[in-house]
């Protein structure tokens, strides 16, 4: 998380070949694609976005459970 005086970004940086690059433009594929699993994810970060969150790290393990129920779905 990088916080500046005009806006905070939150960036992954990956090497070459990692293997959760294919990981994560399977999701994004599959949310363009299917409304269903795009509206369940933006309402769990909306409910999420409710609660106050020691660091960013909790907040993403929070998105967890349903990032990879709806990977599991764009995989198949």
């Amino acid at each position: 998380m990088f916080k500046g005086p005009d806006t905070d970004i939150n960036l992954h940086v990956l090497s070459s070949g990692c293997p959760e690059i294919d990981r994560i433009l399977i999701f994004r594929d599959w949310l363009r694609r299917n409304s269903r699993d795009r509206d369940l994810y933006a309402r769990t970060k909306l409910d999420l976005t409710q609660q106050e969150w020691k660091d960013v790290q909790n907040y993403a393990d929070a998105k967890t459970a349903v990032i990879e129920e709806i990977l599991a779905r764009a995989q198949e």
